[in-house]
């Protein structure tokens, strides 16, 4: 019976290494978002975004290396006033080429970092991928 409580209890810390990581991905994103939501200087500043993301997940001792499938962006939307202005994926409007497709409601720019990050399981289990990727994405209205 020990033998299958024991491996029981690797796969539960197993789980739990998951989530972990998965919050932390999750929680690097939103700090790269929270970043380029300042003001309209922030929202261009890809790398600030990305350098904030990285230092948020410093203290987290995690398993592996944050990497970003695809480089921050911003880019225009329109807001009608039903509050879905900005949804993942963001668009990559130009905010100019948005004002003929906006003509009663309020053009807003977003802000968006995807993050990435692969780590190996504990133990082998069979019919179980021995290396997990979370991904976290975030998206946020810049504020004016």
């Amino acid at each position: 019976m020990l033998p299958i409580l024991c491996l029981l209890a690797v796969g539960i810390t197993d789980l739990g290494r998951a989530a972990a990581v998965t919050i932390a991905v999750n929680n690097a994103a939103t700090a790269g978002v929270e970043y380029g939501s300042q003001n309209g200087s922030t929202a261009s500043d890809f790398t600030g975004m990305q350098s904030h993301a990285v230092t948020d997940t410093l203290n987290n001792n995690l398993p592996g290396t944050l990497t970003f499938p695809s480089s921050p962006s911003n880019g225009c939307a329109c807001d009608n006033g039903d509050g879905t202005s900005c949804t993942y994926p963001i668009p990559t409007t130009s905010c100019s080429h948005i004002l003929d497709t906006c003509p009663d409601g309020k053009i807003v720019e977003c802000v968006q970092v995807v993050t990435s990050m692969n780590y190996g399981s504990l133990l082998y289990f069979p019919g179980i991928p021995t290396t997990y990727s979370a991904t976290g994405h975030a998206v946020m209205r810049v504020r004016q």
